[in-house]
């Protein structure tokens, strides 16, 4: 079950949907796209924090979506980064009455509340 909320998670993330002014908007698959398609100005985009935090914890929910023996701590550490990450996100679309951005946001962090009720159950 934790690989099937690990692809989840890392699927319901990359729709997540961000506006940005005057008139920009993308999904964050299309934004990683652009990243990594851009080779010129690769390396000062992969310095960047958020783009390196959101690279790392991708990788680390892909590996355990593939490898069953990655370390449980790693993996809640990832998930709780991106969670953080996405509540940002939905943190912007409730200031900016966006209801695009909360309502791309939301499925992540549903199935984020799942995960952690579940790691929370199987420590008690």
């Amino acid at each position: 079950m934790n690989r099937l909320l690990n692809f989840g998670l890392l699927i319901t993330f990359q729709f997540c949907y961000l506006e940005w002014p005057p008139s920009n908007s993308m999904f964050l698959f299309q934004a990683e796209f652009e990243i990594f398609s851009k080779t010129e100005s690769l390396f000062q985009n992969l310095t960047h924090p958020i783009i390196l935090l959101g690279l790392l914890t991708q990788i680390v929910l892909l590996t355990g979506v593939f490898y069953q023996k990655l370390n449980k701590r790693v993996n809640n550490i990832a998930v709780l980064l991106l969670s953080i990450l996405v509540l940002f996100f939905f943190l912007i679309g409730i200031l900016g009455w966006n209801y695009k951005i909360m309502a791309s946001t939301t499925p992540f962090l549903i199935l984020a509340g799942i995960y952690f009720t579940r790691l929370r159950l199987r420590l008690k």
